[in-house]
């Protein structure tokens, strides 16, 4: 995890990185999607909701800065300072 100003100097981005199964590009496209989920079991919510918050409540946004399929994904939310 990573926490640091955005070039724009408006916003703070804090950097998540796993080393999950990772997304291709159709997963990445989806992965907002409420309902949208690869598990067997599951909502599909938690994006959705997330990305709902840092908007509404925050004026930020969430996006996917980089997956690759067996190698993780770093997701991103930028928060205005």
């Amino acid at each position: 995890m990573s926490v640091a100003p955005a070039r724009d100097g408006r916003t703070v981005e804090i950097a998540v990185r796993d080393n999950g199964r990772g997304m291709g590009p159709a997963e990445q496209r989806r992965a907002f999607e409420p309902g949208y989920t690869t598990r067997r079991r599951g909502w599909g919510l938690g994006l959705p909701l997330a990305r709902r918050v840092a908007a509404e409540c925050h004026g930020g946004r969430i996006f996917i800065r980089q997956s690759v399929p067996g190698s993780g994904t770093t997701m991103v939310i930028a928060l205005p300072l």
